[in-house]
């Protein structure tokens, strides 16, 4: 949790709110903080030199340097202790973010709007980010989302990208002295059951009580704070958003690149994302070869 805090700016409400908690972040971690906007030029790729005849490049350059003075102001003000570095480019907002992250940075971006899990997944730049960035990506929703969470919030289905983001959860609770909640929603079934059914489910819901007290054990030995589960038997969207409150971190384990998520807790990221209003951060884990484990 060294590195670099990366956060798009483009003058609205929501990357306002998204780059206050990015400096709220960057302050408790004593990170700098690399505030970025971008601009368009008429042609993909072709410097902003290249139009000096009607100047539309240049006019877009000095209108983002001026947004991006102005919330520097904004934060040289608020945040005195604060290290930041303003960046104005000529690229796609999603590229400008991640093509210099690295995997200890963290990438910080508002959710304007939610618009269904295919408009958001296919189109949006918080996609594209949780898609190619190889860091954390922290999505803000709502405008209450600012300072201290009162809770870090952590999904759990007994994949490595879920131990990834469990590790990061708990470090997370640790460094802002807040208590961890791990979740696990799993399927069984309302309807009348045969026997066979019935031993089957009981079944799945041991297993699943069998990964949540795993995570719990290994949260519990590198955790400083109250460590608490929830077992729900319900689909993994609605168990990780019925168990969030306002104050809370979320945090998601991914599997990162790819035109479709094929794990649950991947298919989990896109339903929570489209729907959720506390920050959510999603952590890759496709460095990892297997659930993580204490000795």
């Amino acid at each position: 949790m060294t590195g670099t805090i990366i956060v798009g700016y483009d003058g609205t409400s929501f990357s306002a709110e998204a780059v206050h908690w990015a400096a709220e972040e960057a302050t408790v971690r004593r990170a700098p903080l690399r505030l970025v906007s971008c601009f368009g030029v008429p042609y993909t790729g072709v410097a902003v030199s290249a139009f000096p005849a009607t100047g539309a490049a240049a006019a877009s350059m000095a209108g983002v340097e001026a947004t991006l003075s102005a919330m520097s102001d904004v934060l040289r003000d608020s945040f005195p202790l604060l290290t930041c570095m303003t960046e104005a480019l000529a690229a796609p907002a999603w590229s400008a973010l991640v093509d210099e992250a690295g995997p200890d940075d963290l990438v910080v971006v508002g959710a304007a709007a939610h618009g269904g899990s295919a408009a958001f997944w296919l189109g949006t730049t918080p996609g594209h980010l949780i898609r190619h960035a190889d860091c954390p990506v922290a999505v803000i929703g709502g405008p209450a989302t600012r300072g201290c969470p009162d809770r870090v919030v952590v999904a759990i289905d007994g994949s490595s990208s879920a131990a990834a983001a469990l590790v990061w959860a708990v470090d997370e609770a640790d460094l802002h002295h807040v208590p961890l909640l791990a979740v696990h929603g799993w399927y069984g079934s309302e309807l009348d059951l045969s026997t066979a059914e019935e031993q089957e489910r009981d079944l799945t819901e041991i297993d699943a009580a069998c990964i949540l007290e795993e995570a719990l054990r290994v949260a519990r030995a590198r955790c400083g704070m109250e460590v608490t589960g929830r077992l729900m038997e319900r689909a993994p969207v609605t168990a990780v958003l019925d168990s969030v409150q306002d104050g809370d971190l979320l945090v998601l384990g991914s599997r990162g690149r790819g035109a479709v998520m094929s794990s649950v807790l991947g298919s989990t990221v896109m339903g929570v994302l489209d729907h959720a209003m506390v920050p959510v951060v999603v952590v890759r884990g496709h460095d990892l070869g297997g659930p993580l484990r204490t000795p």
